[in-house]
């Protein structure tokens, strides 16, 4: 269940979330696969095509801001879940590291990455270590959700100490709302703050020029569990858990794209329409000069 507050003001020492919640989720062997958790596809039996169009998508998106980072360029995943991004930079650039808290996750990205000789995987807290660096850019995908305001604050202040002098970028890909923010209490626990509300957690971390963009691949897959659910809501003598109607939505919203996937999501955020639900946006930090 989502709480929705729609003040825009922060106060950055409030607790949002339960730490020791988050963790104990994504150490749960019985809620998916460490890819699908780490795409927030695991509840809607989805095809595994569906979580590799979003990622495809994502990557599309912001290749123009990976371009300005040198081959040569030494990279942190912090939060590299099940490796998925860690991966993409690691045939991208020279070195990679990523951190990860959660044993799953990282025992996933293991596995992903060990076709790779410049990976180096770390089990850690990102808020508690990070490496010296100092790195050509920094990625957290979809990490701030699950962290408190002052957290969030803490750790881009580190960040920003771990960059190179010249050209360094911190790049972040989060869930967001339109106005406010929503908090998902319980066994799964996040934090949903929309643009204006991470633009002041930007600010209260350090002097940064921001960028901003949609994340249409997350739309688009969320759209699909969207559907799913009013299935199971609407139609409920069709199987709850049901892979073969997972691949039927996915297929006819594959079908009809430049409405599904192109049009519906503009048309809709163009009359502040908010559905889906949940947004997802990428954000680039980089220091001024």
């Amino acid at each position: 269940m989502l709480r929705s507050n729609q003040k825009n003001i922060h106060n950055s020492s409030k607790q949002q979330i339960n730490d020791t919640a988050v963790k104990r989720y994504f150490d749960s062997e019985n809620v998916g696969t460490a890819t699908s958790i780490s795409m927030m596809a695991h509840e809607y039996n989805l095809p595994h095509k569906a979580i590799q169009f979003r990622i495809e998508k994502e990557k599309l998106a912001i290749d123009d801001w990976l371009d300005d980072t040198n081959a040569s360029g030494k990279i942190l995943d912090v939060g590299c879940g099940a490796g998925t991004w860690t991966e993409v930079f690691a045939k991208r650039f020279k070195t990679v590291i990523g951190i990860e808290q959660s044993s799953l996750m990282i025992e996933a990205a293991k596995q992903k990455v060990a076709y790779l000789t410049n990976v180096t995987l770390l089990q850690a807290d990102g808020r508690q270590y990070i490496p010296e660096g100092p790195f050509d850019m920094i990625f957290l995908g979809g990490l701030c959700m699950y962290m408190n305001d002052c957290d969030v604050v803490e750790l881009l202040h580190t960040l920003k100490s771990r960059l190179v002098k010249k050209g360094g970028s911190i790049i972040l890909r989060e869930s967001t709302v339109p106005q406010g923010e929503s908090i998902s209490h319980g066994k799964y626990q996040a934090v949903y703050r929309n643009v204006d509300l991470y633009r002041q957690l930007f600010n209260s971390a350090g002097s940064f020029n921001v960028e901003v963009r949609r994340n249409y691949g997350y739309t688009n897959l969320v759209t699909a569990e969207e559907l799913v659910t009013m299935r199971r809501k609407w139609l409920p003598f069709l199987p709850k858990k049901s892979s073969s109607l997972g691949n039927l939505t996915w297929n006819l919203l594959r079908t009809t794209t430049p409405i599904s996937f192109w049009a519906l999501p503009r048309v809709l955020s163009k009359f502040n329409i908010a559905w889906p639900k949940l947004q997802n946006h990428f954000f680039r930090l980089r220091l001024k000069k």
